[in-house]
């Protein structure tokens, strides 16, 4: 059964011979990982079961920047979804700024719940096996430069995350190459070429300011 507040339930047979009913999944006490068969009014739901709302959560940098596949992600993009769980778990890992590169932005209503969290929320819209621009480069680092505690999602986490964290890494004058960048979940060759467009760039405009030149980027 699908949870309004996002995962799921289960309800399982006790296994009795007598048993005709399914009884719903709870914990035995809020401190033990063990799961029992329970009431209704206790029910459990699934997604909280282990690593829950933020799948494939890891830090980059120890509580400076994360990297997850989307908020209750199953398979596609339009999964994201943000809710008190989803906020709690933030909260609970001191994340106050989201770069998402999901290619759907989060409806207004999710957007002022993280706003009342005061979590900051930035969307650079692409899709699947797409590269960002120069400019959205440029805004990634804008919104992760400045920000707090930072989580980078797109839909499973691997690609595009991995674009927007090597894009970050590039700024932060860290000398990466392709390997560099599939160790990082780059895969498609888009993303390939416009990441080292963009080293290239970082590179070349680090150059002319030490030469005593201007150069825009």
């Amino acid at each position: 059964m699908r949870l309004g507040l996002g995962g799921y339930s289960l309800k399982v047979n006790p296994g009795t011979d007598t048993a005709t009913e399914l009884g719903p999944i709870q914990r035995v006490d809020s401190n033990s990982p063990h799961l029992k068969i329970g009431e209704v009014c206790t029910q459990f739901g699934l997604h909280k079961i282990k690593n829950p709302v933020f799948r494939r959560f890891e830090w980059v940098i120890p509580g400076r920047l994360a990297r997850s596949s989307a908020p209750y992600y199953n398979g596609e993009d339009v999964d994201e979804n943000i809710n008190e769980t989803s906020i709690e778990f933030l909260h609970n890992h001191g994340i106050k700024n989201i770069i998402s590169l999901n290619s759907v932005e989060l409806p207004l209503r999710q957007r002022g719940w993280l706003r009342t969290a005061e979590i900051s929320y930035s969307h650079i819209k692409t899709v699947e096996c797409a590269a960002v621009t120069q400019e959205q480069f440029d805004e990634i680092w804008s919104a992760y430069d400045k920000a707090g505690v930072t989580i980078v999602y797109c839909g499973y986490g691997d690609g595009r995350t991995g674009m927007a964290i090597s894009a970050i890494q590039l700024f932060q004058g860290r000398a990466l190459n392709d390997n560099d960048f599939r160790a990082n979940g780059v895969q498609c060759s888009s993303q390939l070429a416009a990441l080292n467009t963009l080293s290239g760039r970082i590179n070349g405009w680090v150059s002319l300011q030490g030469s005593g030149s201007h150069c825009l980027r």
